[in-house]
């Protein structure tokens, strides 16, 4: 059974507020999710309600966001455990340089752009949970 595809579901306090920080910073599309109240689809963006899940596309690329209380109920392992911090998500991007740019000016660096020994240029930043974000440049594209 080969693997087709992989999402990263991240566990979060606010889901609103983890949707707009992708879509607002990294040009992430809202591609749906579900109310927290009444568990209700929400197609929309900006959602009218609060959200305790939600996905995030950009290109081939897919993020879920839990909140931390919709998360636990599935998954009671999960209600204390630490948010960020140990889960880094590697984003490959078509415009690196543009895109390093405009974090330079909006979000610090933990790593600002460099060429790795294994020579696709990358940086890294901390997004508003404590995940680090690696992006580099697209294989295509070094």
């Amino acid at each position: 059974m080969p693997v087709i595809q992989a999402t990263a579901k991240l566990m979060v306090e606010d889901v609103n507020r983890a949707v707009a920080y992708y879509c607002d910073l990294l040009g992430f599309a809202f591609a749906g999710g579900l109310t927290e109240a009444s568990r209700q689809p929400a197609a929309g963006w900006p959602a009218g309600e609060r959200l305790a899940f939600a996905e995030v596309r950009s290109g081939q690329a897919r993020l879920c966001f839990q909140s931390r209380a919709s998360l636990a109920a599935e998954l009671p392992r999960l209600a204390e455990a630490k948010i960020g911090g140990t889960v880094v998500v590697t984003l490959s991007c078509d415009d690196f340089d543009a895109l390093a740019e405009r974090l330079g000016d909006t979000v610090p660096f933990i790593k600002a752009p460099h060429r790795p020994l294994h020579g696709c240029r990358e940086c890294s930043i901390e997004d508003i949970n404590g995940y680090v974000l690696t992006l580099c440049e697209s294989p295509a594209n070094s």
